[in-house]
């Protein structure tokens, strides 16, 4: 015992180091998370307001290790909270709180599924958050025009700021088969913020805007090289498809339904030798496709 005392005297991180122990239950070392980034992560708390019982962020509370905090996800070796995945927990805010931003670790941030108040996604902030891969936003009840702040996330592979839509067989719904205008509190994305916004995403895989109103955007598709999945259905596109669609060489979903689309399908998809789902429905196109057999 006398000895044991001795050792924790002259080396006291050693008793540190026994605190942390086993703090995540997988008898690795581990490191708790940084009280600033608990604090932040508490302010983004309370400006929620909750609509399921029980709060779904009860676990969230002050002086416990944030990284063992539900939806929290942190770099076991740093401690730094890497991932916040929130969706689905009824949360409702008038807005998005500027404390996420100080999360600047995040790599996913998931917050889809929830209300924020038909409010515009934060102009500022975004591009503290450099580490980024994953932003989902889709079905959070944001509107207004998508911030070119975003098109500084150069690391994302997947970006998600789609709405949900539930279409009926006749499309009755929303009034005809190529419109959704009667849709109110929309996503917009105008120019030239379109190529503001996908210029420096060249490291994008998914790409889901459905419903995000694009009605005004015209031809170029961007340096999307690397993108594997388009979603952007109910969009409000018009005129012809761009002939550039079929640059997009490692597609494998390419989804424009319901748009106001017209003229002839571009010979230059069957370059998208790596497609499995192609749905051009309800809009106003001609033409024969010729896909080579793989």
């Amino acid at each position: 015992m006398a000895l044991i005392a001795w050792v924790l005297l002259l080396f006291p991180g050693v008793l540190s180091a026994l605190a942390t122990f086993g703090a995540h239950g997988d008898g690795n070392l581990t490191v708790r998370c940084h009280s600033d980034q608990a604090a932040s992560l508490l302010q983004l708390k309370k400006s929620f307001s909750f609509f399921r019982y029980p709060n779904p962020l009860e676990s969230w509370q002050d002086g416990t290790d944030c990284c063992l905090w539900e939806g929290v996800g942190c770099s076991k070796s740093s401690g730094h909270v890497t991932a916040l995945e929130l969706c689905g927990c009824g949360l409702y805010s008038e807005g998005l709180d500027p404390a996420i931003f100080e999360l600047t670790s995040l790599q996913l941030l998931d917050l889809s599924m929830n209300n924020f108040g038909s409010q515009s996604i934060p102009t500022n902030g975004f591009e503290r958050l450099s580490l980024l891969t994953n932003l989902n936003f889709s079905n959070s009840g944001f509107s207004g025009q998508i911030p070119t702040v975003i098109g500084r996330l150069a690391s994302l592979i997947s970006l998600d700021l789609s709405c949900l839509y539930d279409i009926t067989p006749d499309d009755s719904a929303y009034g005809d088969d190529t419109s959704i205008g009667d849709v109110t509190n929309r996503l917009r994305l105008e120019q030239p913020n379109f190529q503001i916004l996908l210029a420096n995403l060249s490291n994008l895989r998914e790409l889901y805007l459905d419903i995000v109103d694009m009605s005004s955007i015209k031809g170029a598709i961007g340096n999307l090289s690397n993108l594997e999945s388009l979603d952007i259905n109910y969009c409000g596109f018009s005129g012809p498809i761009p002939d550039e669609v079929g640059l997009l060489k490692k597609l494998t979903v390419l989804r424009i339904g319901h748009c106001s689309l017209s003229g002839r399908i571009p010979n230059s998809i069957v370059n998208l030798t790596h497609l499995i789902d192609l749905d051009l429905s309800s809009n106003h196109l001609n033409g024969i496709l010729h896909f080579q057999d793989k």
